[in-house]
């Protein structure tokens, strides 16, 4: 699918109200663009804080590479071996607390949001009392904007319980394992999803390891089509609404390839390949990061052994692929990517 206003013409901005500083554990104004943490709208960083977030970044998303190179090295250097050992032990250690708010507010996080100049615009406010499955795109060739933006969630919805479920092998991963626990993550299982439902709101990045292969220098592709899982969960738990939410300008901070890996990848369910950003090197782009949570998609109540139950899923599907497409036009004129359309996959 390709969203409407790639055949309409050019997409128009809409003049949309700015903010730079909203109170502390006070939720966003509607139709409001914000940037986090008092930025200014030309604001730059400090170059010396600009490099300690661009180091501290390349370290999370190119762990793996520099694991991998601490690996070769271990056979002829005893310290790297201690390294790895140290690592791997970690991985023995409990993945405890799920959502740790003194992590989530450590100072270098302020850092990475200042890096990616983070802003982000609520469509309609959320309701503290209902439970919403929050679908992000685009998980690119690294999903650090929802990353960043977990850093965040808690400041912006103060009085929302906010989790989320990434690909099971995150949590065989050393380093990582821990930080995204501590973000709100457990392991993208049904019993998972369902079980956090029960304590709150959910986010998934629904194109995983497929998107990570679907770059492309003229549009934002993205994969929907066909992912019923997230809402057949949301019909089962009745949940109150599916919430869309894109990142403008994930899709450019990092690549990854190469593309002939996509089919083995998926089939395994992990990536191959190797991250670029900055120079060639494992380090985001520091370009602007635009969240925009889009209005809540009404889910239906109808029980699981209602004879119209698949028909009602694919339905919500549909909706949810429409009202994305929508959202996305509505907004991306704003980032300044009237001409660059997206395929929704």
């Amino acid at each position: 699918m390709v969203s409407k206003a790639q055949t309409n013409g050019h997409a128009k901005p809409a003049p949309v109200p700015v903010l730079t500083h909203v109170a502390p554990s006070v939720p966003p104004p509607a139709g409001v663009r914000l940037y986090s943490d008092g930025i200014k709208p030309d604001q730059k960083q400090n170059v010396f804080v600009m490099l300690l977030a661009g180091i501290t970044l390349s370290i999370y998303v190119g762990f793996m590479n520099y694991f991998l190179m601490m690996m070769i090295a271990s056979y002829w250097s005893v310290t790297a071996r201690y390294l790895v050992i140290a690592l791997l032990s970690t991985l023995a250690l409990p993945c405890k607390p799920v959502l740790w708010p003194a992590f989530n507010r450590l100072w270098i996080f302020k850092t990475w949001r200042h890096y990616f100049h983070f802003s982000f615009l609520v469509e309609e406010s959320l309701d503290a009392k209902k439970r919403y499955i929050i679908v992000e795109f685009p998980h690119g060739a690294f999903p650090i904007g929802p990353v960043v933006a977990g850093t965040l969630m808690q400041t912006l919805f103060p009085e929302l319980r906010i989790y989320s479920v990434a690909a099971s092998v995150v949590f065989y991963i050393p380093f990582w394992r821990h930080f995204i626990t501590w973000i709100g993550s457990v392991p993208a299982t049904s019993q998972n999803f369902k079980r956090l439902l029960k304590k709150g709101s959910v986010a998934v990045v629904v194109g995983g390891i497929a998107e990570m292969y679907m770059g492309h220098p003229l549009r934002e592709r993205v994969k929907l089509k066909g992912r019923r899982g997230f809402a057949k969960i949301a019909l089962e738990e009745q949940v109150d609404g599916i919430v869309p939410v894109y990142y403008f300008g994930n899709s450019q901070v990092l690549n990854f390839g190469p593309a002939w890996l996509a089919g083995v990848s998926r089939r395994l369910r992990t990536s191959f390949g190797y991250l670029t950003g900055w120079m060639g090197l494992p380090v985001p782009k520091p370009l602007p990061i635009y969240m925009v949570n889009g209005r809540p998609i009404p889910v239906p109540k109808i029980p699981r052994d209602h004879p119209d139950f698949d028909k009602e899923v694919d339905k919500l599907l549909e909706a949810c692929i429409k009202e994305l497409g929508e959202m996305y036009d509505r907004h991306r004129g704003e980032y300044g990517w009237a001409d660059r359309p997206l395929s929704i996959e």
